[in-house]
């Protein structure tokens, strides 16, 4: 099972490292049309807004999964092996609830997005807001349940060693 789960948090990383390059390329087109041909492409900041929103949570569960977080350690590491899981466990507990509760209060915004056609940008470009809201949606939906196998993992006992490796 969470070989599975291992491959589509992969999936989805190296779909946000794609969207980095494809934002490298409008940029790069930006730029070069902009200096060489006085005709920038208008919707480069359309564009790159949506895709750092998007890159930013299609990379978030992998990297909770891989435990690469920013972590302050001196505290847990004065503890026994048994309170780091525990502490570790409550940290996934408010990870979850977090990406939950995003999950839960973009819910509605997603849907009135889908029913009126709203959009980001001006007439000269536009994108569709939906499916960034409905995205970011699933993706907090993701990161809350990669969050709650790690709550098991701690109360398990799996998150208190030192050396920080990924648990089994």
């Amino acid at each position: 099972m969470k070989t599975c789960i291992d491959r589509l948090l992969l999936w989805l990383h190296v779909a946000g490292a794609c969207v980095v390059a494809a934002l490298t390329l409008v940029i790069v087109y930006d730029v070069a049309g902009r200096l060489l041909l006085n005709r920038p492409f208008a919707g480069t900041a359309e564009l790159v807004g949506v895709g750092l929103v998007l890159l930013t949570f299609l990379q978030a569960p992998y990297v909770i999964r891989q435990r690469k977080l920013l972590r302050v350690t001196f505290l847990l590491d004065l503890l026994p092996a048994g309170a780091r899981s525990g502490l570790n466990a409550l940290a996934y507990a408010l990870g979850a609830a977090f990406f939950a509760a995003m999950a839960a209060v973009s819910w509605e915004p997603a849907v009135a997005g889908w029913s009126t056609g709203e959009f980001f940008g001006n007439d000269a470009f536009r994108i569709a807001a939906w499916p960034l809201r409905f995205g970011t949606l699933a993706l907090w939906i993701v990161a809350a349940l990669v969050c709650l196998l790690y709550v098991v993992d701690g109360l398990c006992g799996r998150l208190g060693d030192k050396d920080d490796q990924l648990p089994e």
